[in-house]
């Protein structure tokens, strides 16, 4: 019976936790190998496909045919390895005759483009010529080419690199990495070609941009992208050691480590959709982890590897050879382990810009991704320089968003519950700047113009006799732009996380619009609920309009300012979920509410927008308050509506603040609007006082800028943060200890004031 207990548990847990059993290398040099010979098989039918598919209109002129560059980088790599002649064979024959297919372009088209005066190139997507260029590096240097093959081979690099230089990207991103990756490996393979001396320049510049330096990117499809490139270019200069070494690269992998979600990803945000490049992904958590002999990376690699490769079917030569390069970047040699922490900061407030919510990592964690990331001042001159040379007005330089303070992945129990937006429908961007603009995200949007509020039926706000119903403007009519991405600064403000609650506060600046948003988060383990509080202040004289915007798949059901709601797909590809977020808005005095059907993710989704508009005194301040709820999809949200009220504090706006109540369990959570009201006098230190800053909310009473309690019975918990004193209906919970403060400005005598003490917990018996 106990071998019986143990087995069903195990089985239990098998549906939740990861996978952390290593595949073996053996089956990934198996999977090359058939796939190569896949291609190698139907090499005539996908050439007359590719012929077939060929766009002699297309913006990025000859694009020569796929798998085949593939194919011959893996024989080369299995000669070099096992030594079998027929491998060395097919990939020569590749090398020889790549360029011939060039005669299936037009010549009139290649007329047409200006970057072809001396001919089209074998080679020109520079995402893949490094695989040609490594496939005939393997057969030169184990003698395998005759002379003049390797004249022929090598002029045909030359010739296909001088036109990756027309064009020039530079910077710490993606599309520089990737020519720096194939310049690395041309300079090895053609040392001695009369070309070679302009490519060795052209690469120490773009090395120089990307090598131990600071991605100017924020997007997780390109992240994986640069990452790669990077391990391809130390890989040709036999330098992957120095790489790892370069304290960048270490905060790197740390990095996305740490951003790893039940989904076994890296998560979306900036340009990217969903599930993409786990197959980069996978390269670099092994080479990371054999470069830093780290289990926990390895352990990343591993739940991709095991959740993400189908090794059933070898046809994918682009996958077979990123697994060569698993068995040459990676080892066998370490035990994967599942990392233990829970919700962080990722890394940090200057270049990660990222928060992780969570209580674990397996499948069924609590897990949210939240993105602060603004452009920042970092790579000034790699962003300008893209600025003025391409079309690309709407990104966060260079592939980013406006994203900034969003929400970019909610889950629970497994199920996706809200999801960032996607990357665009064409280029540039899609409709609207689609999906960049801040409209795509959750988050805060915000407008210098009062959107139309329209009124129902029985409303007095337009001076009409029957008081008719009067049809709103829709707010994403109201929102909608071209999609170019304004330029705001964000900060972090505070990151907390104790056993029972996290806490979060971060502010976007628009220096140019004039307002700051506050956005604070606190995530109540039990019962799992998420408070969001977004304060709005302006910073200028004007009219103002904040649409608090959330997005889902479908609304299951709704009421006047509550929304269940529902991912069933993720880009039209159909999830199965139990699990529905509620999403509560509370505060519903003077806020208006709309529904609207988005193109989002590439599927229909839906837009869910609180909103209000005014005339904006200098410094005034709104707020916004947001409960989510996941819960079960057979349990009605009812329980939640009645369990969940907004308080308000006695000062209207100086303070927001949420009540649960849960049997005979109450919890409170509450954020002081303007952390700088209590600033009252600078001649004397510390400026702040306890009556200037102290905010009734109802029961609780403090000058802190959170504050969260949970009472059961007689029993309350509480946390409260920055801070002189607080206390529970009249009962004292903290009280700073005064101090002496001197070297007063105003010359006044040395006296006792008060500082604010950083945090304070504790638990009290309520008299």
């Amino acid at each position: 019976m106990k071998k019986l207990t143990t087995l069903l548990l195990l089985l239990a847990l098998g549906a939740t936790l990861f996978s952390q059993v290593p595949i073996p290398h053996k089956k990934y040099v198996d999977y090359a190998r058939a796939s190569a010979d896949w291609v190698y098989d139907h090499k005539d039918s996908l050439v007359d496909a590719w012929r077939k598919g060929i766009d002699v209109q297309g913006i990025f002129g000859y694009r020569s045919p796929g798998h085949l560059l593939e194919m011959a980088a893996i024989y080369a790599t299995l000669y070099e390895m096992e030594g079998k002649k027929k491998y060395a064979e097919r990939a020569r024959e590749v090398l020889l005759t790549y360029e011939d297919y060039r005669s299936a372009f037009p010549a009139e088209a290649s007329r047409r483009k200006a970057d072809y005066p001396d001919g089209v190139p074998a080679l020109p997507d520079f995402f893949v010529t490094m695989r040609y260029i490594r496939a005939f590096d393997i057969l030169n240097r184990k003698g395998f080419l005759a002379p003049d093959e390797v004249t022929k081979v090598g002029n045909t690099i030359a010739h296909s690199l001088k036109f990756l230089l027309r064009t020039q990207e530079w910077g710490a991103m993606n599309r520089a990495a990737l020519r720096a990756e194939t310049l690395s490996w041309a300079v090895r393979a053609i040392p001695d070609h009369p070309v070679t001396k302009d490519l060795r320049t052209a690469e120490a510049a773009l090395l120089s941009d990307n090598w131990g330096q600071w991605e100017i990117e924020d997007a997780s499809l390109y992240h994986a992208v640069w990452l790669y490139a990077l391990l391809g270019a130390a890989d040709a200069r036999e330098e992957l050691d120095k790489l790892f070494k370069a304290p960048e690269m270490y905060y790197y992998a740390q990095y996305f480590l740490h951003l790893m979600s039940p989904r076994g990803m890296v998560p979306d945000y900036g340009d990217a959709h969903n599930l993409v490049n786990w197959d980069r992904w996978m390269v670099f958590f092994e080479a990371a982890a054999k470069a830093y002999n780290d289990p926990e990376m390895k352990w990343a690699a591993t739940v991709i590897e095991n959740k993400y490769l189908n090794l059933t079917n070898p046809r994918s030569v682009g996958l077979g050879y990123m697994l060569l390069d698993i068995v040459r970047y990676g080892t066998e040699a370490i035990t994967p382990k599942q990392p233990t922490g829970t919700s962080e900061e990722v890394m940090e407030d200057i270049v990660g810009k990222k928060f992780v919510f969570r209580n674990g990592w397996d499948t069924k964690s609590a897990y949210m991704l939240y993105n602060y990331r603004d452009e920042g001042d970092g790579g000034l001159l790699y962003r300008d320089y893209l600025r003025d040379a391409i079309p690309v007005e709407e990104e966060k330089m260079t592939h980013g968003h406006a994203d900034e303070n969003s929400i970019s992945l909610l889950m629970d129990q497994g199920n996706i519950l809200l999801n960032d937006g996607g990357y665009r429908d064409f280029l540039p961007s899609g409709y609207f700047g689609s999906y960049r603009q801040d409209y795509f995200h959750n988050r805060l949007c915000v407008r210098a113009e009062k959107i139309w509020f329209g009124q129902k039926s029985g409303e007095y706000r337009y001076s009409m006799s029957d008081y008719p119903a009067i049809k709103p403007q829709g707010v994403l009519d109201f929102l909608h732009n071209a999609g170019s991405y304004r330029r705001v600064r964000t900060q972090k403000i505070d990151f907390l996380t104790f056993p029972d609650v996290d806490y979060s506060r971060t502010r976007l600046i628009d220096d140019q619009m004039g307002y700051e948003w506050d956005r604070a988060i606190a995530w109540v383990k039990d019962p799992g609920v998420y408070v969001v509080f977004d304060i709005l202040k302006s910073r200028s004289e004007q009219y103002f309009t904040g649409v608090n915007m959330w997005h889902t798949r479908k609304i299951v059901a709704s009421g006047p300012n509550w929304f269940d709601t529902q991912y069933d797909s993720l880009q039209t590809k159909g999830l199965n979920p139990d699990h529905n977020l509620l999403i509560y808005f509370p505060r519903n005095h003077y806020r208006f509410y709309q529904t609207e059907k988005a193109n989002r993710g590439y599927q229909q989704e839906m837009a869910i927008s609180e909103f209000t508009g005014q005339y904006f005194e200098l410094g005034q301040h709104i707020a916004f308050v947001t409960v989510l709820v996941p819960h079960k999809s057979g349990e009605s949200p009812e329980k939640w509506l009645k369990a969940i009220q907004y308080v308000g504090s006695e000062q209207e706006e100086d303070g927001v603040s949420v009540k649960i109540t849960l049997g005979d369990r109450t919890i409170r959570i509450g954020v002081k609007c303007d952390m700088k009201m209590d600033m009252v006098r600078d001649y004397q230190r510390p400026k702040y006082t306890w009556e200037a800053g102290r905010i009734r909310y109802e029961d609780v009473e403090t000058n802190s800028d959170f504050f969260f309690t949970a009472q059961a019975g007689n029993q309350l918990a509480f946390t409260v943060v920055n801070l002189t004193k607080a206390t529970y209906k009249n009962q004292l919970l903290f009280e700073q200890p005064s101090s002496y403060f001197g070297l007063n400005f105003d010359g006044s005598q040395d006296t006792s004031r008060t500082g604010k003490a950083r945090y304070w917990r504790d638990v009290i018996t309520l008299r």
